[in-house]
């Protein structure tokens, strides 16, 4: 499991979620199939797009990692009506815009570096899984410092 991956893992299942880790729908429906989601789930969904910023001859590497994660709620019904759909984004939005403050907290973030900005898109009534699941995309960019060089003796 990677720095990432980990620290999401643990912001999500200490806000009270179960954490799945899926890049396509047949494993997000399997995942889904097999436990009860009744708490809500997060979901870190992207595969690792990572941009990398040198600095001439610095040695320092930036890596500017672009992640998303869906904080998400099983449906009652498989056509909630507005205000049920309202209901589960409501519960779900803290969560889902407090993961820049455990973000920013988790001591990931490149010291002299910043999340500049991330995007929450509501994801009414998701049709991934066999189940319908409603609930909040959050996209961002994070800062690392890369910590690991192949060096060999040029």
């Amino acid at each position: 499991m990677n720095l990432i991956e980990s620290t999401l893992k643990s912001i999500i299942e200490e806000q009270g979620l179960l954490y799945f880790r899926t890049i396509n729908i047949n494993d997000l429906n399997e995942q889904v199939g097999n436990r009860n989601i009744a708490q809500g789930i997060g979901v870190y969904s992207s595969l690792p797009v990572i941009n990398y910023q040198t600095f001439g001859a610095s040695p320092s590497v930036l890596m500017e990692y672009d992640i998303e994660v869906y904080y998400l709620k099983l449906n009652d019904n498989t056509d909630d009506t507005g205000a049920q759909v309202d209901t589960i984004l409501n519960d779900l939005y803290p969560l889902a815009e407090q993961l820049l403050d455990h973000l920013n907290q988790s001591g990931i973030v490149a010291k002299s570096q910043y999340i500049d900005g991330y995007e929450l898109n509501a994801t009414d009534t998701l049709k991934m899984t066999k189940e319908v699941l409603t609930g909040w995309s959050v996209t961002m960019t994070i800062p690392i410092w890369r910590d690991t060089f192949y060096c060999n003796g040029f």
